[in-house]
């Protein structure tokens, strides 16, 4: 049986977060101590250094590094560091990727504190990771987000979804988990789902590959009632 690559598995998504602090480097991830070695390991790879760079905060498949590689190839180098923001979580956005997933969207979260990763980019990766998110938008982040390895906070940009957040049975938006229990879940609430993508999640995978499927299940979610705005991340398609 062969496994799936940990960089594009769809039921994997959004792969693992980075832990803590540190450098994504021709593919691996390398942990730093502080704002000083990572200058230094910049300018040892003749990288963009810190300040000249974008700071984006990550909230899916990008905060992964193997996910990140993928999308920027195994060349690149970017940091990535721990973050604490308030006022927003994980949440699900109301479409289908390309990539055969349900994939993360910001959502507000008044009075909640959560620990996620800021991406650094320089002009190249950032605008080759734009092209890669055709169901969002790139904005900034209307609060400041605290970077314990730059001693500060820190003005990001975000992804912000153009399709709204699922939300559960009671109109909460929902929060980003395990994309399998998602699926099963989604599934198993609306039967114009399952007769477009069948009854598991390896059978919505596989049907998920096709665009006007994908389409289609943003009408559904909507039908369903369980999609809401994003009234702080909201853009128009």
């Amino acid at each position: 049986m062969t496994t799936p690559d940990p960089a594009v598995d769809p039921l994997g998504y959004p792969g693992r977060p980075a832990a803590g602090s540190g450098c994504l480097v021709h593919g691996r991830f390398e942990r730093v101590a502080d704002r000083r070695q990572l200058a230094e390991d910049l300018a040892a790879l003749d990288a963009v250094p810190l300040e000249a760079r974008h700071p984006v905060l990550a909230v899916g498949a990008n905060a992964s590094p193997e996910r990140l590689a993928a999308k920027l190839g195994s060349p690149a180098v970017v940091p990535m560091t721990a973050a604490e923001v308030e006022g927003l979580a994980v949440g699900v956005s109301a479409h289908v990727s390309p990539q055969r997933y349900v994939p993360a969207a910001p959502i507000s979260a008044p009075g909640e504190r959560h620990r996620l990763v800021v991406v650094w980019l320089d002009s190249d990766q950032l605008a080759a990771v734009d092209r890669t998110e055709p169901n969002y938008r790139r904005v900034p982040l209307p609060m400041p987000v605290q970077v314990p390895l730059v001693g500060g906070t820190v003005d990001c940009d975000v992804y912000a979804g153009r399709w709204g957040c699922l939300v559960d049975e009671n109109g909460r938006p929902r929060r980003l988990g395990d994309q399998r229990a998602l699926l099963r879940d989604l599934l198993g609430r609306s039967p114009e789902l399952r007769a477009l993508f069948g009854k598991t999640p390896e059978e919505f995978v596989r049907a998920a590959g096709d665009p006007a499927r994908r389409a289609r299940a943003r009408d559904i979610m909507v039908a369903e009632g369980w999609v809401a705005p994003q009234p702080e991340f909201a853009v128009t398609p």
